[in-house]
């Protein structure tokens, strides 16, 4: 097998796609190529390390996608979101007509696009190995219509900063969207990992989580969660480490964490007010704890 050749953004997308659009380099829309299939001895080789996020909506048809180099199928209608940091490689199923919409942002627009991390919450229990969102017909226009938003704007951009804010708020709309649909999803979804724990087992994990979105910002104990759901903070902790493959704590530590970057990022709150948000004793402390789970101190993130 030939070695395969590694591509940024949009070198990988021109190759599979038609109508490109963007916005410098930050954001790029794409109509994906119904003739990719002439391009697919060239494409299958060539290999992109996502800078930022993708997102592929994928309306008639089938893919099949190298993901983090794991093959999946992507049958219409469904979403891929690929995130910083994956490698993808995309092939066509040239049994049948197909077509698809690719929007790319680099990490540094996705860092001032103003998303409330805590409103995160059970989904990432769920822990799937696949990018795939399957969609419903009813969920296709509504996707669509955000995908169209976006193709629009950057079509006609007169006024490159307003343009930028602009596609700012229609990914952050776009992303809410996508987290409900998943939220709807998870309703008729079991995860493997919980699968096999009997329904009073996986409920305590379940229910563990809601508890930890509802009291983050004030509650960092496991004990205090134990208590709620009438057990003991080992018999917890042995579940949600059999369910998840993290700790109980480390699931309450996430939570912080997203919470914290919102707030130092979005809030306009200074670090002392953030560290009071969270139930921080004081600044030293919540810098302490910070800078131990992400490896910079608070000021380090404002700053980056």
């Amino acid at each position: 097998m030939e070695k395969e050749e590694k591509a940024n953004d949009l070198e990988f997308i021109s190759k599979i796609a038609t109508d490109i659009r963007q916005l410098d380099s930050s954001v790029i829309y794409a109509r994906l190529n119904p003739e990719y299939a002439s391009r697919r001895p060239y494409a299958d080789k060539l290999l992109l390390k996502v800078d930022g996020s993708v997102l592929c909506l994928v309306t008639k048809g089938k893919l099949r996608i190298s993901f983090n180099f794991e093959e999946f199928d992507v049958i219409a209608p469904a979403v891929m979101s690929l995130p910083h940091g994956s490698m993808i490689s995309l092939a066509a199923d040239i049994t049948e007509p197909w077509e698809g919409y690719m929007i790319a942002y680099t990490q540094s627009f996705l860092q001032d696009v103003n998303i409330s991390f805590s409103i995160i919450s059970g989904e990432a229990l769920m822990e799937r190995k696949t990018p795939v969102l399957k969609l419903s017909e009813r969920d296709v226009p509504l996707i669509l219509r955000y995908f169209s938003l976006i193709e629009t704007t950057l079509g006609d951009i007169f006024n490159t900063q307003l343009t930028r804010h602009i596609i700012s708020s229609l990914s952050s709309a776009l992303f809410y969207q996508m987290i409900l649909l998943t939220y709807k999803d998870m309703e008729n979804y079991t995860p493997e990992s919980t699968a096999g724990m009997g329904p009073r087992r996986s409920s305590y994990v379940h229910d563990f989580i809601k508890l930890v979105h509802r009291h983050y910002a004030t509650e960092r104990s496991v004990n205090f969660y134990a208590d709620k759901l009438f057990i003991s903070p080992k018999y917890l902790s042995l579940l949600v480490k059999e369910a998840t493959g993290r700790t109980a704590a480390r699931w309450i530590d996430s939570f912080i964490i997203m919470e914290a970057k919102n707030l130092l990022r979005y809030s306009g709150k200074n670090i002392q007010q953030v560290a009071y948000a969270l139930n921080f004793g004081n600044q030293s402390a919540f810098g302490k704890y910070f800078k131990n789970l992400t490896g910079m101190s608070p000021t380090e993130f404002q700053k980056s």
